[in-house]
C-alpha cells in the first residue's frame, strides 16, 4: 500500500462522526456512524493482498429499518475498472456481512469513491434489458470529486463545527487548495486542534495530498516555522516506500538476491533520515561486500556481526 493510500486511509478513520457529516450531511442526519467493521475476509477486488479497511457501519438514528455498510474507496488517479470493483465487492460485503442474532440480517451495502485526483467520474452502470423485462445489473455509487470541492466552503464548514476538522488533511486537493488565504485559514483551522499529536498529523497528511495537486512547494513554504512536529505517522509511511525501494534498489545493482540479514536490520529502520546512508551506500559501492562496509553490517558469523 502506498503512502496516498495509506494516508488517504488514516485521514478517513481519524475521526469517522465528522469525516461522515462532510461527506453526507443528510445521511448523517438519518444514520449515526456505530463502528468500522472487519472486513478483512473480503478482499477489494483486484487487490488480493489487502481489504478495505474503511467499511463504516451506520445504524438509524430512528431504530427503524436495516443498518447499512458503506464501504469508502479513495482513489488518486481515476480507475475504469472503478465501477465494476465496487459492485463485485458491494455483493461480496452484503453475502458474507451479517448483524443480528445469529447474523440473520443483511446489510444495506453503499459503495462511496473519492477522487483525490482528475474529473468526475462515471457513477453508475445499467445493464437491464427492456427485452428481459429489465433483468439485468445497475449500481450507482457515492461520489465525491476532491477537486469539485470548495476549499473556501469546506473551512467555512469546519470553523463551524470542529469535530469536522477530520477532513483538514484534503483542503489541498479542492478548489481554491492553492490560494494564500485559505492556506492561512487553514492553519488558523488547525491550530485550534487541542492535540498537539493530531495538530501535526493534519500539516504531514496535508503535504502528503499536496503532492498529488503539485502544490507541495507552496504548502511546505506556508508550513515552515509553523508550531508543530513533523507527523511521525507520515515518516513512518514514507519510510515504508522507502524500504521497498532500498531493496529493489540494492537488487538491481547488486544482481543478487538481498541477504535475509540486511533485509532485516533495513526492516528495522523506520524513518526517512536513518534510510539516507543506505541509499548513499548503494550507489556508492560497487559490490555488495563493500556495501556491507559502508553501512557497518559484517556478514553473519563473522567478528563484530549482529
Amino acid at each position: 500500500m502506498g503512502v496516498f493510500d495509506q494516508a488517504s486511509r488514516f485521514t478517513i478513520k481519524g475521526g469517522p462522526p465528522g469525516f461522515f457529516r462532510w461527506l453526507a450531511a443528510r445521511f448523517a442526519e438519518r444514520f449515526a456512524f456505530r463502528d468500522w467493521v472487519d472486513a478483512r475476509t473480503v478482499a477489494f477486488p483486484g487487490e488480493p493482498d489487502r481489504t478495505c479497511d474503511t467499511v463504516a457501519e451506520f445504524v438509524p438514528a430512528d431504530g427503524v429499518g436495516p443498518r447499512r455498510l458503506l464501504g469508502v474507496e479513495p482513489q488518486t488517479e481515476p480507475d475504469s475498472e472503478m465501477l465494476d470493483r465496487c459492485g463485485e465487492y458491494a455483493f461480496r460485503l452484503r453475502r458474507e456481512l451479517r448483524y443480528g442474532d445469529a447474523r440473520q440480517h443483511k446489510y444495506h451495502v453503499i459503495s462511496v469513491v473519492l477522487n483525490f485526483t482528475g474529473p468526475e467520474q462515471p457513477r453508475e452502470f445499467d445493464t437491464r434489458d427492456p427485452d428481459l423485462d429489465g433483468a439485468g445489473i445497475h449500481l450507482r455509487v457515492f461520489q465525491v470529486t476532491m477537486r469539485e470541492q470548495d476549499a473556501g466552503e469546506t473551512l467555512a464548514r469546519i470553523a463551524a463545527d470542529p469535530t469536522l476538522r477530520a477532513v483538514l488533511p484534503f483542503v489541498p486537493l479542492m478548489r481554491r487548495g492553492d490560494e494564500a488565504g485559505i492556506i492561512e485559514e487553514w492553519k488558523r483551522l488547525a491550530q485550534a486542534e487541542p492535540d498537539q499529536r493530531r495538530r501535526s498529523d493534519y500539516a504531514g497528511l496535508a503535504l502528503v495530498f499536496a503532492e498529488l495537486t503539485n502544490r507541495r512547494p507552496l504548502w511546505a513554504q506556508a508550513l515552515e516555522g509553523w508550531n508543530v512536529k513533523t507527523s511521525q505517522q507520515v515518516l513512518e509511511w514514507q519510510a515504508d516506500r522507502q524500504r521497498i525501494d532500498l531493496l529493489r534498489l540494492m537488487g538491481l545493482r547488486f544482481r543478487v538476491p538481498v541477504p535475509d540479514d540486511l533485509v532485516h536490520r533495513i526492516n528495522q529502520l523506520t524513518l526517512p533520515d536513518q534510510l539516507a546512508p543506505w541509499f548513499d551506500a548503494v550507489v556508492t559501492t560497487d559490490s555488495l561486500d563493500a556495501f556491507r562496509e559502508a553501512v557497518g553490517v559484517p556478514p553473519p558469523g563473522t567478528n563484530g556481526a549482529a
